[in-house]
């Protein structure tokens, strides 16, 4: 059979096959990585999307916890007393009958019971409670998903921070290159006596002030990556290219797909079944009960021997009256339901406002970029013409060294402008929640 190896590793059949199929895939996960892979792994990985599935534990402990009020209910009661008095029977009869012994109690009682209790009908407080929970579990992870949702945000910013430092480290690279060509001419000018030693000197200081940049650029660029890499709870090398995204605006409508909305209306739910719940507390509660003892007296209260008892019976509680407070507890929640919908119009003031801020910024942006690609134009010919000057003579070093970081900064300009741009898409995207 034909082997295959990856490194020193001989491969045969099946599973050689699967590993070539996979080699470009492993290759291109440790070259590069997407802003979309970050997003996915920070959802995947970051600690707080545990709770999600913990909320769900805990709803369903919950759950059970109610079903069990369906149960019949065990109670084991015992108890002993001394009392200073006990019943006494006295019966006056009629001369010439013969007396009539009458039994006499211990003043010294025990007893214990077996007590159950089952409920018949509860007034559907049981079901109401279930309900409850249910819409509590929603709204938890609700507030988990918003959470999550957040960390895009937050991946935006150091993912492009990263990008923009990768951009100003080739620029300064550049710089760095265009100046040590310069310094060869220019020292080669000195040798021949037309150009001044003072002019090679001021290159030299500007190259160790782009080294110094460069380690500072790096530095950070490094950091960012360390950050990146404890966000998505996944190692991101160094070397690893961030590929610039390209974004698109299906449109510049309103039309938010925010959780939070979700959220408001989980909470206006659960507040309106909560005022239903109130009413539970009219209904009419059915419980079935049972007692099995032992002791002395038993229910024969006569007799005052040790004896076991049994009873069995059926219980009806109704509170027709509570002093109006069903009627305030559901203005209470009436006034809940009006605070959840003056936070709902206030967090939809906000996010049309930042939406407005976010398209305003991607037009502006897009301005800039057709502006900066004129600048970028005429700063190079400055810099091409600067440097002829310095080649005769005409300017010095500093002059050039100017003119070559007006140019750079330019590009960079464009760089930033550029990154801004699709960032500014990014945060209206992430502001309608369609990111």
């Amino acid at each position: 059979m034909r082997k295959i190896r990856a490194g020193n590793i001989p491969l045969t059949g099946f599973a050689g096959f699967i590993l070539l199929l996979l080699l470009p895939i492993m290759a291109q996960t440790q070259d590069s990585i997407t802003l979309d892979y970050c997003y996915r792994q920070a959802e995947k990985n970051y600690p707080l999307r545990q709770q999600l599935g913990m909320l769900g534990n805990s709803n369903t402990l919950k759950v059970q916890n109610l079903n069990k009020n369906y149960l019949p209910q065990f109670n084991i009661n015992g108890g002993a007393s001394l009392q200073s008095d006990v019943t006494q029977v006295a019966i006056d009869l009629p001369k010439g009958l013969p007396e009539i012994a009458m039994p006499t109690l211990s003043k010294d009682w025990y007893k214990i019971t077996l007590d159950v209790n089952q409920v018949i009908y509860d007034g559907r407080v049981t079901y109401y409670q279930k309900q409850t929970e249910a819409f509590t579990l929603q709204a938890d992870q609700k507030a988990v998903e918003i959470e999550l949702y957040k960390l895009k945000d937050r991946i935006n910013q150091i993912f492009f921070s990263i990008i923009l430092l990768q951009e100003n480290e080739s620029l300064l690279n550049s710089n760095k290159d265009r100046i040590t060509v310069k310094l060869t001419e220019v020292q080669s000018g000195i040798r021949n006596g037309a150009v001044l030693e003072m002019n090679a000197d001021i290159l030299k200081a500007e190259l160790v002030r782009l080294d110094q940049q460069l380690t500072e650029t790096r530095m950070d660029r490094s950091a960012g990556y360390k950050m990146l890499s404890e966000l998505i709870s996944s190692p991101v090398a160094e070397s690893t290219a961030l590929v610039t995204p390209k974004v698109t605006l299906p449109g510049t409508d309103f039309e938010d797909k925010r959780l939070e909305y979700e959220l408001f209306s989980i909470q206006r739910s659960k507040v309106d079944l909560m005022r239903n719940m109130v009413t539970t507390k009219w209904n009419p509660k059915i419980f079935a009960y049972g007692q099995a003892g032992y002791g002395r007296p038993s229910l024969n209260m006569l007799d005052d021997n040790f004896m076991p008892w049994w009873l069995f019976g059926v219980k009806l509680t109704w509170t027709p009256w509570n002093w109006n407070q069903n009627k305030n507890e559901k203005q209470i929640l009436t006034i809940q339901n009006d605070l959840l919908r003056s936070q709902q119009e206030t967090f939809d003031k906000n996010l049309k406002i930042s939406a407005q801020k976010d398209l305003s910024e991607v037009l502006k942006f897009t301005e800039l970029l057709a502006q900066d690609a004129q600048i970028i134009a005429l700063r190079k010919k400055i810099t091409k013409t600067a440097s002829s000057q310095l080649d005769n003579g005409v300017i010095t070093s500093s002059d050039y060294i100017s003119r070559l970081n007006e140019e750079t900064q330019a590009q960079l300009n464009l760089e930033i402008h550029n990154i801004q741009l699709i960032k500014a898409k990014l945060s209206y995207l992430y502001t309608l929640g369609k990111l």
